[in-house]
């Protein structure tokens, strides 16, 4: 089964590999841009957008549904962004795969293991109980505030929500797989091994995904790596300083 993805652009190509609970369109701004230079596929991974459902979810396997994408479009070399989730399968993707690859860029992850937190049990506590009780996107936001008192990340979530015509609820994202899979999700890159092609790892000054400690270990797995802080910008790198970490991947691809 190959990947769900939208191809803007023409040059050299750059693949774009979204977070947990997203997909391709949010990334539609930042694509369009690059586009002008290169040709981007914007790429719905499996359990997310209009990609295939699948139970089983983790990195070795995510990377190789980019691996057989790849082969299906007939591409050389590529150059990756990924993601916090998107992240961790652009880096499993250069460790197992590395002679695809031109440039890894990777957005506001560690490869390490992040913690199973409440928040992450209250997310699916809420995106089930939509599922089953919410007949109207007001509805939904109502019952996720009863889980998460962020209504940036409601909206987020909200984003992949639709109704059938009986009012039934719905998500893009495969709940039930993603659920079932967050440990291993949050887990850290398995078997890592050394890439030693050119990689740019970048986050936001205001986020928590990376910090002193995983410089180390990125450097020790990423060897001709550089780790670039993006000023005033959070984990959603791309939307909270849009123009300056465009910029920083235009100088980067180019």
């Amino acid at each position: 089964m190959i990947l769900n993805s939208t191809i803007l652009g023409c040059g050299s190509p750059v693949l774009i590999l979204h977070g947990l609970f997203g997909e391709a369109k949010n990334w539609m701004t930042i694509a369009k841009s690059l586009s002008l230079d290169h040709e981007v596929h914007v790429i719905d991974q499996r359990n997310h957008g209009n990609s295939f459902h699948h139970s089983d979810h983790n990195y070795l396997i995510l990377a190789f549904d980019i691996f057989n994408y790849i082969e299906d479009k007939k591409l050389e070399k590529v150059s990756i962004i990924g993601h916090s989730m998107g992240g961790k399968v652009a880096m499993q993707f250069a460790m197992k795969y590395p002679e695809k690859l031109n440039k890894l860029i990777v957005v506001d992850i560690a490869p390490k293991r992040y913690p199973y937190k409440e928040d992450n049990l209250n997310i699916f506590k809420g995106l089930n109980k939509v599922s089953s009780n919410a007949k109207s996107r007001k509805q939904g936001i109502q019952i996720m505030m009863e889980y998460i008192d962020d209504i940036v990340t409601i909206n987020f979530l909200l984003k992949s929500l639709s109704f059938s015509d009986d009012e039934n609820a719905m998500f893009k994202f495969n709940v039930d797989a993603l659920e079932k899979n967050i440990c291993i999700i949050l887990d850290q890159i398995p078997s890592p091994r050394v890439f030693a092609g050119l990689t740019y790892f970048i986050y936001g000054q205001k986020s928590h995904y990376i910090n002193a400690d995983d410089k180390k270990n990125i450097y020790n797995l990423f060897p001709e790596c550089q780790i670039l802080e993006i000023p005033n910008a959070g984990h959603w790198v791309h939307y909270d300083a849009k123009d300056y970490f465009l910029d920083t991947i235009k100088t980067i691809l180019n």
